[in-house]
């Protein structure tokens, strides 16, 4: 017998955000929770925060000789070697102890939303770790008859999402941007309609149908974040996105470009931008903002726009950006540019340097050029930016004297870099470095790819350089200078977003 809740004047709707991120809300539920009340629903947000359970903040000050313990970890997660691989997942067990109790007070506090206010649809944001506690909440689901979406970046990746849809309790597996066909799926759900022809909703063909990228961004309502724990983050500070996508959009190793909302570029206008600054600002009482566009200056009216209208409209707030230093003539980043940018509140900006070797670069597809990386970096710091980077190693094409032109790049900016991000090479389903390595005419003979692992996302893969003596010194060189740059304090009017950005 079908449902006739969706002709109720309200759904009562629950999202239960398992992104956890510690210092700010998740903009994806924000306007999942926007778009379903303008359409009368009751939404309620069930987050781990209210429940004491810590997210993780994102690159803060470390202590010193912190690079001993990265170095440790980096020889234990990239060897061969039998007993060193032993000890390091047990190291890994050890972890998902922690992950267990987190696991067990989220269901817990689930099963104690269902007893108080039983809802009639839960919609679940996911990252692929949370399986497990997904397969619990599902179960819980199911045994109240209470119908379950499921969405998430990874969902793109046919195999993760077949993994997923199988879940006892799981009615649908949603990949793509929602936003446009939301409302009429969940009615369609309380109904009892099958929903299976909605674009976007996995179905058991071993491929994804994944839904079409919004095209005006203006036309969604700005996200609420109303149902959030407000009081368990350190700072007030708003997530804002202005287009979805990258200009550049070809990087061989970003997997970004590829999920929910990244399938080609689209910005919002600058109006629509600043107007929903304003609001945010006024009903949360909050004056601080991360920009969270992979390229703040993909469109250059809006970049250079912001800088010129908040410094008179919004002049009491402070905001951080991500910044791809490219190639274009005007790129938007000159002193200029910057200086315009700081004097309107801009505090924190971060590009990706990912090497500091020409070469690798341009393996990468980056599309930058080390000399106008380091005028770049300098300028930031001369107009009072505190400055981020982040930084790749294991590109199939490195080579221990690269991830030394690294150490030396950094090394040389030290006094103009506050925070520095190592990470090791990925491969990811979908992205140009993946399908160059599967392609055997073209593959990197150092590299040998293994099974999808489904919890990650990634392939599990071995690079036989990693084994040489010469690029493990090379990489504890590089970690020791990143630690010299991350035990920095953060210039006094950046403390606020230490973690979160």
């Amino acid at each position: 017998m079908k449902s006739n809740k969706a002709d109720q004047a309200k759904h009562h709707v629950l999202i239960v955000d398992l992104n956890n991120f510690s210092r700010y809300p998740t903009l994806s539920v924000g306007y999942l929770s926007s778009i379903l009340k303008n359409n009368g629903a009751e939404v309620d947000v069930l987050s781990p925060l209210f429940f004491g359970v810590h997210g993780f903040p994102r690159n803060v000050k470390e202590p010193r000789g912190y690079h001993y313990l990265k170095f440790l970890n980096h020889i234990a997660a990239t060897s061969e070697n039998r007993l060193l691989k032993f000890l390091y997942d047990r190291i890994k067990n050890v972890r998902k102890k922690d992950k267990t109790i987190l696991q067990q007070t989220i269901v817990s506090a689930f099963r104690e939303q269902i007893r108080k206010h039983k809802p009639d649809i839960v919609l679940i944001s996911a990252y692929t770790m949370y399986f497990d506690v997904t397969s619990v909440i599902a179960g819980i689901c199911d045994d109240h008859n209470i119908p379950l979406i499921i969405g998430g970046n990874s969902f793109v990746i046919p195999e993760i999402a077949e993994k997923w849809s199988v879940i006892r309790g799981v009615t649908a597996v949603f990949a793509g941007e929602p936003e446009a066909i939301l409302n009429r799926m969940v009615d369609d759900v309380l109904l009892g309609n099958d929903i299976s022809h909605y674009q976007g909703v996995y179905e058991d063909r071993g491929q994804c149908n994944i839904a079409k990228p919004l095209e005006s961004l203006d036309s969604i309502p700005y996200p609420t974040f109303d149902a959030f724990p407000w009081c368990s983050y350190p700072n007030k500070i708003i997530p804002i996105m202005t287009g979805r996508g990258c200009e550049w959009g070809r990087c061989s190793f970003c997997s970004d470009v590829l999920t929910s909302a990244g399938r080609n570029y689209r910005s919002r206008s600058l109006e629509n931008v600043i107007s929903e600054m304003k609001y945010q600002r006024n009903r949360h009482q909050a004056n601080l903002f991360v920009l969270l566009d992979l390229k703040l200056n993909s469109n250059l009216d809006v970049w250079k726009g912001l800088a010129e209208r908040i410094s008179h409209e919004l002049p009491d707030i402070k905001w951080t950006a991500s910044v791809h230093v490219d190639s274009r003539t005007d790129n938007g980043l000159s002193y200029v540019d910057l200086k315009k940018a700081s004097d309107a509140g801009l505090v924190r900006i971060t590009t990706g340097l990912e090497s500091g070797s020409q070469e690798v670069l341009n393996s990468m597809l980056k599309g930058t050029k080390l000399k106008r990386v380091s005028e770049f970096i300098k300028t930031a710091h001369a107009v009072g930016l505190s400055v981020r980077l982040t930084c790749i190693i294991g590109e199939g094409n490195e080579q221990a004297d690269d991830i030394k032109k690294t150490t030396n790049f950094l090394r040389e900016h030290e006094p103009y870099i506050e925070r520095v991000v190592i990470n090791r090479f990925a491969y990811i389903p979908g992205t140009p470095a993946f399908y160059f390595q599967m392609a055997p005419e073209k593959a990197y003979k150092n590299i040998k790819l293994g099974e999808l692992d489904e919890e990650s996302g990634l392939f599990k893969h071995s690079n036989s350089r990693y084994m040489e003596l010469k690029h493990r010194i090379a990489v504890f060189a590089l970690l020791r200078v990143a630690n010299t740059i991350n035990r920095k304090p953060l210039i006094e009017k950046a403390i606020e977003f230490e973690g979160a950005f």
